[in-house]
């Protein structure tokens, strides 16, 4: 499981970087400062105000990855894999197999 879902993730905040534009679309949260960063927040079938939550608890340790490195992270939801990645900018994912509900957030700068 640990292979798939790396790469996935990966996929996801590549995805997201590329859109990081749309982040006012469905199921865009908005931005959260925390951590002395602003992050771009995207969730879909998790409430804003608990994926909130999530980018907050993660927040200074997604700013401290690596550049290149991606880290996997216990999850403060249930059934949700997390990951935090840098390849380009800090980000992170959280997501239930198959991302039928996911929170992704990336360094808005």
């Amino acid at each position: 499981m640990f292979r798939t879902l790396v790469p996935a993730a990966a996929v996801a905040l590549l995805a997201l970087t590329a859109g990081t534009a749309r982040a006012a679309t469905t199921g865009g949260c908005g931005i959260v400062s925390a951590a002395g960063h602003s992050w771009i927040v995207v969730a879909k079938g998790v409430p804003c105000s608990r994926a909130d939550q999530v980018v907050r608890g993660f927040a200074s340790r997604t700013a401290h990855v690596r550049s290149g490195a991606t880290v996997v992270v216990a999850s403060p939801l249930g059934g949700f894999h997390c990951i935090l990645a840098s390849h380009g900018r800090p980000g992170g994912s959280c997501a239930t197999p198959g991302a039928v509900k996911n929170v992704v957030w990336l360094a808005a700068s």
